[in-house]
């Protein structure tokens, strides 16, 4: 049996869980604008009890609808009519075998402004995390209500039919600001040590305590770590909050860390961090308690799970992502298909939602957050040709998908391997993540009999040969040199982002100007300051800050390394001209032009359609697709969006 402590039921309190995977909270805001269970939401939480966890805790559930609403389409327990409502939930759930919980969560601070009376609670008075609200001290009349209004929303999910429920009390929403020294400098009873600073949620735990029994699961999720420096608290104390808990009658601990007020967001890690990096504070909780202990450790392997459990880390293994990113996680775990898993490749894209007030997608798993809405894949393809040109993460998506209808599907790729651009973003350091979609998408395509053939940029004469019933133009893009800038394009200081990751060791002790600052730039700095520690790179941006359309975590990681290498940042400055041995920029708001001498320029402007067959395929064959970058320039999510979508509409 592959993974068998993986496979073992497990206990919180009476309830027994069939196996010790978790699919851990996350906001899908899927549910309707008064927090009632949509088909969208009901779908995306059944897709995951069919793919095979023991416990689902559904994402932050609202308990206070004046100040504790965190984003648009959550759920909520704040009035007795959601019941009926909530139920909906579990009756989906439960005949799968999955067992159902809430989290319970008042966002504090963190709370949207546009969606909550303003100005929001904290324990002391802090900026409101969309920087567009202060945020106050909570009154001691406030404290105790919001504690009463966690008790009845508990209540109330247990008459739905929940098997527990979960309080968030980490990530620095409003129990962890109380929690935390930095965001607690009240004087009252509800601060000071770390007693004090932790009767709020012991107020909470009595209140669900008093409204629920014992009899009630209800596990506590806690940053046991800030890691925002010598201001916040440590493990020691964390530890100290998780005997509170177990004497206030707790009956599982999350372990998590960090949160909002930390620079890195080491409580959602973008791609560079490893598996199980900080599975340590788990095993420290672990030592101290004697009730079952859950963490999430960016696990993404069935095998590091087993071995969390194995060598006494954790009693349940928890993931929110590695469940967007394959909703039969647990069940292909189960199966010995490892292979088979699509893993999280930590891409950010489900977080980028939130600002947008869109629901939740994800990059690598294209149904994700469209369970209701996507048609199941029939196989009417009836062996007709499908051509893919490119074999991307979009031309591949695409090619599984047409072959899955059964359509015969031939993929033709100028590279002598899978994978286009993708394997660029595979070479930075700590990106080889990435490759991990590269490696799924053409396993799969050869499991369905996808047909490759490398190294060829086919004719049009061998296209219309085959007789197409579709293409799929997958070619990709190109990096952007502007014909109209002096010097673009015949300047040997001129290079290209590819050109630059490909070719890093050839480029030592060079003074290099990077122009552009998204992600595609800061990773072309990261890998050359990296490998040649002699090399001085500036980095220029005309926009008035780095990065501005990556996810801050993304961004954060990144610029944490560049800043240790003492990369510099020229900010509101657009490139004019390139000469043989120097470039000239100007002020982007006073139009002031300056001259910077450097010996490589890497234009990092982004890409266009690579387009190689023009308007030549619309004349072999009537059905055409353009996907990815062949369409517009884009994400990973774009891509394999784009290649799904593609294919559905053959």
């Amino acid at each position: 049996m592959p993974y068998p402590n993986l496979q073992l039921p497990g206990k919180m309190e009476s309830l027994e869980i069939k196996n010790r995977v978790v699919m851990t909270a996350a906001s899908c805001s899927l549910a309707s604008p008064d927090g009632c269970a949509t088909e969208n939401l009901l779908a995306y939480y059944e897709r995951r009890a069919q793919g095979g966890v023991g416990l689902i805790i559904t994402e932050m559930t609202c308990v206070d609808e004046t100040y504790g609403i965190l984003v648009a389409g959550s759920l909520s327990a704040a009035r007795d009519e959601a019941v009926e409502e909530l139920r909906k939930l579990p009756e989906r759930i439960h005949p799968h075998g999955t067992k159902i919980f809430a989290q319970l969560i008042h966002p504090g601070h963190n709370a949207d402004p546009r969606l909550n009376r303003t100005p929001l609670l904290s324990a002391s008075p802090v900026r409101g995390k969309y920087g567009k609200a202060d945020a106050r001290e909570a009154t001691s009349e406030e404290i105790f209500t919001i504690a009463r209004q966690f008790g009845m929303a508990a209540r109330r999910l247990k008459e739905s039919g929940f098997d527990g429920v979960e309080i968030h009390g980490a990530h620095h929403y409003l129990i962890h600001s109380f929690l935390s020294p930095v965001t607690n400098r009240r004087t009252d009873e509800f601060g000071g040590d770390v007693t004090s600073r932790a009767r709020f949620l012991r107020l909470i735990m009595e209140s669900v305590r008093g409204q629920c029994g014992r009899d009630f699961p209800v596990m506590v999720r806690i940053s046991l770590e800030e890691y925002i420096g010598s201001q916040g608290y440590h493990a020691d104390t964390g530890i100290k909050i998780c005997q509170m808990l177990e004497a206030w009658g707790a009956s599982a601990i999350n372990v998590s860390a960090s949160g909002t007020a930390s620079k890195l967001s080491q409580s959602v890690e973008p791609t560079a961090f490893m598996q199980g990096w900080r599975r340590h504070l788990a095993r420290a909780v672990k030592k101290t308690v004697s009730i079952p202990v859950c963490t999430v450790a960016l696990v993404r392997d069935p095998a590091f799970a087993e071995s969390l459990i194995t060598e006494g880390y954790t009693d349940f293994v928890g993931s929110a992502r590695s469940h967007l990113a394959d909703p039969d996680w647990a069940k292909k775990a189960f199966q010995g298909r490892d292979r088979d898993i699509n893993r999280c490749i930590g891409c950010m894209s489900c977080f980028e939602m939130y600002p947008q007030e869109k629901h939740i997608t994800c990059a690598i798993c294209p149904e994700t957050g469209y369970e209701a809405q996507y048609p199941a894949i029939h196989k009417d393809g009836e062996g007709r040709t499908v051509l893919v040109l490119g074999a991307g993460p979009g031309g591949m998506q695409a090619a599984l998908v047409a072959a899955r209808r059964g359509f015969s599907v031939t993929v033709y790729e100028r590279q002598e391997q899978p994978g286009g651009q993708l394997l660029l973003a595979c070479l930075p350091p700590r990106k080889e993540k990435m490759n991990w979609l590269i490696q799924y998408l053409y396993r799969q395509c050869l499991k369905a009999n996808v047909q490759f053939v490398f190294n060829t940029c086919p004719s049009t004469q061998t296209l219309e040969a085959r007789k197409p019933h579709a293409i799929v133009d997958a070619t990709g893009g190109t990096f952007v040199i502007p014909s109209s800038m002096e010097g673009a394009g015949t300047s040997p200081l001129v290079c290209t982002p590819e050109h630059a990751l490909l070719h890093s060791n050839e480029i030592c002790g060079e003074s290099i100007v990077i122009v552009g600052s998204g992600m595609t730039g800061l990773e072309t700095a990261e890998v050359l300051c990296e490998r040649e520690k002699n090399n001085a790179i500036v980095v220029m941006e005309a926009a008035s800050r780095i990065a501005p359309g990556a996810h801050g975590s993304n961004r954060n990681s990144v610029t944490a390394v560049l800043d240790i290498n003492n990369v510099v940042f020229m900010l509101n400055r657009t490139l004019t001209r390139i000469g043989t041995d120097r470039i000239w920029f100007c002020d982007t708001n006073s139009g002031e032009e300056f001259v910077y001498p450097c010996d490589r320029v890497v234009l990092a402007l982004g890409t266009l359609p690579a387009d190689p067959y023009k308007e030549t395929l619309k004349k072999i064959c009537p059905i055409v697709r353009q996907v990815g970058d062949a369409r517009k320039s884009g994400k990973i999510w774009h891509a394999v969006h784009d290649g799904y979508l593609s294919a559905c509409s053959l």
